[in-house]
């Protein structure tokens, strides 16, 4: 047991000095080609609604912070073939957006985000995934942690023993996958309040959309055991961004005018 603890220690450490700096062993190209042949599977499978109010706000919403982050960040953004579709969908409090900039929207989040500013919230976010390259991060991150467990595993003489195999499994998604997620949860929310405001939509309502999750989400498991970080860690760390973001929207307001 000690021996796979030191183990799993050794390479939470490897993967502190590379997860924060985005490695990834995927090429932008394979971002486009990976979520291209997912968002065709997606479409086939749900409803998808083409017209109407709903609609026409989330196409409205996302072609604006779409043409922020093409300006902030032009270099990936440009090369993504960008495109949403909303699912009809009301029990699913929920939006994606896969490598490569194809969205979906499921109807259900829409009365959370109130708004057009709201939405944007939430667009601004997944957007924010893409561009960060967070899907293919997290595939790299997986691959490599699985090499480093077999690394480990086959040293400490430990690769027979089924039980202790899937305890440094266990161990390393909690010590390095979840944080890794929870990191890009919260670099998505930065990212993406700097999309929103750019687009002229009003950052401080992230707050607000947040704090509406929060009343609407039900019991959740301890942060610590999560892929997401809690809405109040989101709230806080959101409102340490805002002085940041306002002026950035005070200025697109003012372009607008």
């Amino acid at each position: 047991m000690k021996i796979v603890l030191r183990s799993l220690a050794l390479l939470v450490l490897t993967f502190a000095g590379t997860a924060c700096q985005g490695t990834n062993l995927y090429s932008v190209q394979d971002d486009v080609a990976m979520g291209a042949a997912a968002f065709d599977e997606v479409k086939a499978a749900e409803s998808l609604i083409y017209s109407g109010p709903a609609y026409e706000q989330v196409q409205r919403v996302t072609s604006r912070v779409v043409a922020a982050a093409v300006e902030i960040d032009p270099e990936v953004s440009n090369r993504f073939a960008w495109e949403v579709v909303l699912i009809d969908d009301d029990d699913m409090v929920n939006a994606f957006c896969l490598p490569g900039g194809k969205m979906a929207i499921y109807t259900g989040i829409l009365p959370v985000a109130g708004s057009d500013d709201g939405l944007a919230v939430v667009i601004g976010h997944e957007i924010a995934h893409a561009t960060c390259r967070h899907g293919t991060q997290r595939v790299t991150q997986s691959v490599l942690t699985e090499i480093g467990i077999e690394i480990f595993t086959e040293n400490a003489e430990l690769s027979t023993d089924q039980e202790e195999r899937e305890l440094a499994t266990i161990l390393a998604e909690v010590g390095l996958g979840l944080p890794f997620s929870r990191d890009h949860e919260l670099e998505a929310d930065r990212v993406g309040l700097f999309y929103m405001a750019a687009a002229g939509y009003d950052p401080r309502e992230a707050i607000g959309f947040w704090q509406r999750m929060s009343a609407g989400g039900g019991g959740a498991p301890p942060e610590w055991l999560s892929t997401h970080p809690s809405d109040s860690t989101r709230i806080r760390k959101i409102r340490g961004i805002l002085p940041e973001v306002l002026p950035v929207y005070q200025a697109a307001q003012i372009s607008d005018s």
